[in-house]
């Protein structure tokens, strides 16, 4: 049994694995993922499609921040 678990495990393919769905992307530098169509959300991390993102975001309810980057608030 462990043997079947130690060959499944070397035969995982390297990347990084979306933070929703789990699905691994074949790339792990940013300039590769943002080739392969990938998102990043600066608080959880790489996912492999917007719609993940969202998704994540609505489970989460992640709230987009009140601060732009240039750093001015914005007018309410």
């Amino acid at each position: 049994m462990l043997g079947f678990l130690r060959r499944r495990r070397e035969e995982e393919p390297e990347g990084t694995t979306c933070q929703w769905c789990r699905k691994i992307m074949l790339a792990t530098t940013n300039e590769e993922l943002f080739l392969v169509g990938a998102v990043l959300d600066p608080l959880a991390g790489w996912f492999c499609s917007t719609p993940c993102a969202q998704q994540y975001g609505v489970r989460f309810r992640v709230q987009p921040s009140a601060t732009p980057s240039g750093g001015a608030r914005r007018a309410r």
